[in-house]
């Protein structure tokens, strides 16, 4: 990862120069009309990280949590695996830090990914005081278990597989409990205002435009999955929060590194999110085979069902080609129905009601975009090169994934930095400040209706799974960034006056990033994987 106090002093010349070819502020309403308001504190997202975060400021301090939905919406809540610590008496921190590094393709910061698995295991037991219900086995001990890329087994997990609906749930109840946090549901963030000395406050809407004084941000918006057409991300994962924050000035790191799940659902199920089939089911057993039934991982990776996920993915893309299907299956038939159901009850209950016989039956996988390795290049406190931006979770870059996450590893880094960050805005309080409401405006040339707006949306998500994918071409990503350059260009001379309006915005941005920087990194590494023309 690149020196970051280097970075903060430079200020990132190529990426400035970039910036002042698009928006700095995109919203085109009558900004000055907007009411306004004053916080301490504001957290940008309601998943794990924005909310461990808010329940570590200060209560004397007066917070404001934001999001675009609503606390069981979030990827958060979403997460099926569990959470990875060093907390099994025969595991060990160099072993912890040595599987990350190695998924991490040479890409992690050692420091950081050493922070993250020293500091993990207080975070765990923090969570166990605040009666998160994570398994434990007869003799009342944690039930620990092993997915990809780990040598050991170190995965805490709730409910077997719902790990993320119940620590979120968790932390959702604790934090409107607070007296001092607010939380606004069904409120977009359209911008980060700014000055000579950081921040100053956000521009939000949640039907009308509203701007909230402060000078201590915490981004924690997620990923951005819904810029593929297939993704097991919710819908409101579109990049608004790194667009927001790149825009005010934060440095971006590693946004080509985007991680595919080798094992989503093949059936028909939602059209909108692709349901997730936890590695921990391959932690447990499962194994991945043809139609032919052939268990094709043998001899690709020493791990073979259990290699990085950068690795299973391209092998069963492979397998598809060569076999001429859209599918491979994970053979559970090692567990029983009872085990199977008790261990991976969500997912038992969701390939039962689509008609699959688990665990008798083999289960019809192939991948989807799943998880953004890069982001808002944070310093080990979740620290921007912007002072009073701060970013945790998915959002960030911190350097702990390197060019492809280690399983379970994404919980528990929403956990680290999300506390560090809120524990290093106590320490540094920033205090409110004035500014000129009348700078925070644009004004577009071009005028779109909704419907044109939501088939450029899947124009674009079309463009980016064509050329972003987990397999790229020199050729495809040239395209790629031609294509969505000019989809930039043109986006740029909008006006944008409500959510879906801005939220195309927001995404051709980050869709851009993406491309960009794949376009740039020349050598294929982890998730980035660069194939020859044919």
């Amino acid at each position: 990862m690149e020196n970051f106090t280097l970075a903060r002093l430079s200020g990132g010349v190529s990426a400035l120069t970039e910036r002042l070819k698009m928006k700095r502020y995109i919203f085109g309403g009558k900004i000055n009309r907007a009411r306004t308001e004053s916080y301490d504190v504001v957290i940008i997202g309601s998943g794990i990280a924005g909310l461990y975060a808010a329940i570590h400021i200060d209560p004397r301090l007066k917070t404001a949590v934001i999001t675009k939905t609503a606390i069981e919406r979030s990827n958060s809540w979403l997460a099926q695996g569990g959470i990875a610590s060093v907390i099994a008496p025969d595991d060990l921190y160099s072993s912890h830090v040595e599987d990350t590094l190695k998924a991490g393709a040479g890409l992690c910061d050692r420091r950081a990914v050493e922070l993250l698995v020293e500091e993990g295991p207080r975070d765990i037991r923090e969570l166990i005081d605040l009666a998160v219900p994570f398994d434990r086995n007869p003799e009342g001990e944690l039930e620990i278990t092993r997915e990809g890329g780990h040598s050991r087994r170190r995965i805490v997990h709730c409910c077997g597989d719902a790990t993320g609906r119940e620590t979120t749930r968790r932390l959702g109840e604790i934090v409107l409990e607070r007296k001092h946090i607010n939380v606004f549901f069904e409120t977009y963030l359209v911008d980060i205002i700014t000055d000579g000395d950081g921040v100053c406050g956000v521009v939000v809407w949640d039907g009308e435009a509203r701007i909230i004084k402060c000078s201590n941000i915490i981004i924690a918006t997620g990923g951005a999955g819904h810029l593929y057409l297939s993704t097991t991300n919710p819908k409101g994962a579109t990049g608004d929060g790194i667009g927001a924050a790149y825009r005010a000035g934060a440095e971006v790191f590693g946004m080509e590194l985007v991680q595919f799940h080798p094992t989503t659902l093949c059936s028909k199920g939602d059209p909108e999110r692709a349901f997730l089939i936890s590695e921990a089911v391959r932690g447990e057993g499962g194994i991945l085979k043809n139609r032919s039934g052939d268990a094709f991982m043998q001899g690709v990776h020493p791990l073979a069902d259990l290699a990085p996920r950068d690795i299973v993915t391209r092998a069963i893309i492979n397998e598809m080609d060569r076999t001429h299907s859209d599918r491979v299956y994970l053979d559970v038939s090692s567990m029983s129905e009872e085990f199977f159901a008790h261990r991976f009850p969500t997912i038992f209950d969701e390939c039962r009601r689509r008609g699959i016989d688990v665990p008798i039956e083999r289960i019809p996988v192939r991948p989807a975009q799943h998880y953004m390795m890069g982001g808002i290049k944070t310093d080990l406190f979740g620290m921007s090169n912007v002072d009073g931006i701060y970013a945790c979770g998915e959002s960030s870059s911190t350097g702990v994934h390197g060019a492809n996450r280690l399983a379970s590893n994404s919980m528990l880094e929403c956990l680290v930095f999300g506390r560090r960050s809120a524990e290093h805005i106590v320490e540094n309080f920033r205090p409110e400040r004035d500014f000129d409401i009348d700078a925070v405006s644009d004004s577009g040339k071009v005028k779109l209706g909704g419907a044109e707006i939501r088939y450029k949306k899947e124009k674009l998500r079309e463009a980016v799974s064509e050329y972003a994918g987990p397999v790229r071409t020199p050729s495809g990503l040239k395209t790629g960034a031609k294509l969505i350059g000019d989809m930039m260009a043109e986006a740029d001379e909008l006006v944008l006056e409500n959510e879906n309006e801005l939220e195309y915005y927001n995404m051709v941005l980050t869709a851009k990033l993406i491309i960009d920087g794949a376009l740039n990194r020349k050598e294929s590494i982890g998730a980035h994987y660069i194939a020859e023309d044919k």
